[in-house]
């Protein structure tokens, strides 16, 4: 009775190796470049949560106590910059090609400023980042140009009031 013999199997791993690291470096890369963007995704919803909030309040008193009127891009603070600044300390450290937009979604949609709004109107703030902002590799294997994050809103401005300011009399009863 014969038993059976071991035919000499030299170089076969190498070749196994050869066909299946191509397939499991893609499989690798493809998992890290999408936990990268899902991450980014989630910084990129805050940073615009943040600039809807600061929107929100429509004007904020300052350090003098002066009332100041919160608007989009200019002023301090504003909504462009409220929103690059948590990019920026969420370890974004390029935001070059960064786009905040904020719009109203009813009412008063011809306006552009949060401090215009009026008593729970509707606005959105969305923020647009080039995808190769963030990429950690030069592969884009999901072939994504731009990520965006948008955020609804409702503003918390106060109902416009007057006071009046004549005291009534008081005419006593003999």
């Amino acid at each position: 009775m014969r038993l059976h013999t071991r035919i000499p199997r030299k170089a076969i791993a190498a070749v196994e190796l050869a066909f299946v690291l191509p397939v499991m470096l893609t499989l690798m890369m493809g998992t890290w470049e999408l936990g990268r963007v899902l991450h980014v995704q989630q910084v990129m919803v805050n940073a615009a949560r943040e600039g809807a909030r600061i929107a929100a309040q429509g004007q904020t008193i300052n350090v003098t106590g002066a009332y100041t009127q919160i608007q989009t891009t200019s002023g301090t603070p504003n909504v462009q910059q409220t929103t690059i600044d948590y990019l920026k300390g969420a370890g974004f450290t390029n935001t070059t090609g960064v786009t905040v937009a904020f719009r109203f979604e009813d009412g008063n949609t011809a306006s552009a400023n949060p401090f215009q709004a009026t008593k729970n109107q509707r606005f959105s703030v969305t923020l647009t980042v080039p995808y190769n902002n963030v990429r950690i590799t030069t592969l884009n294997l999901l072939g994504i140009t731009n990520l965006q994050a948008r955020v609804d809103w409702v503003s918390m401005c106060d109902d416009p009031f007057t006071i009046n300011t004549t005291i009534p009399s008081w005419n006593s009863v003999p």
